[in-house]
């Protein structure tokens, strides 16, 4: 299945949450290896991401980049579009992820919000 690196670093936090929940074997197992396939693939996207900030960000006089308060960035004032370009071309990058599925009917009786199952529905089989 193809999922981009945005729906990707989207749906992280919440798989995370996902399996915190009680649910059956069958889709707490997929769940956890799903979520394990996905981080493989964060891992890659971090990697590049890293690279376009130490490309676009501000550095000091040693040449290191400059972090502020909340752990923030500051992007060089000129480069801004540039690294605006590049970031939504990382976000876009599709990655062939085979996925883990199980039956809708293995979630009868869960109780999962509409966002969960929104989350989820790529590893939901009719």
């Amino acid at each position: 299945m193809k999922l981009s690196n945005e729906r990707i670093l989207n749906d992280s936090s919440k798989l995370s949450e996902i399996s915190k929940k009680e649910l059956p074997v069958k889709a707490s197992y997929a769940i956890a290896k799903n979520i394990a396939k996905l981080e493989a693939e964060l891992k890659i996207y971090n990697k590049e991401r890293e690279k376009l900030i130490e490309k676009y960000s501000q550095k000091d006089s040693e040449g290191k980049t400059i972090v502020g308060e909340n752990n923030q960035v500051g992007l060089q004032k000129e480069c801004l579009a540039d690294w605006s370009k590049d970031i939504q071309e990382l976000l876009a990058i599709e990655n062939e992820v085979n996925i883990h599925t199980f039956l809708i009917g293995v979630l009868d009786g869960c109780s999962m919000t509409p966002a969960e199952l929104m989350t989820i529905d790529y590893m939901i089989e009719d």
